[in-house]
């Protein structure tokens, strides 16, 4: 059950992150404190719940990236 307490914890970290900050140096932050707690989580999970939540964070990944991509345009 300790997966799921990590996974909350990385999920949320990176959620805050996206909506509470415009600092790209904070944003960075959270992602990798984000990531590491995704990834304690994958480490402590059963094997039959590691892939759909691999898939997820790979798609919620790739939706931060698009948005710094955007925040970076700032002319």
């Amino acid at each position: 059950m300790n997966h799921f307490i990590f996974w909350a914890l990385g999920f949320g970290t990176l959620w805050v992150g996206l909506k509470l900050f415009d600092d790209e140096v904070i944003l960075i932050v959270s992602i990798f404190v984000g990531l590491g707690f995704i990834l304690a989580g994958l480490i402590a999970a059963p094997l039959s719940l590691q892939i759909p939540i691999e898939i997820t964070s790979v798609i919620v990944l790739f939706n931060v990236c698009m948005q710094c991509i955007q925040w970076g345009d700032r002319s």
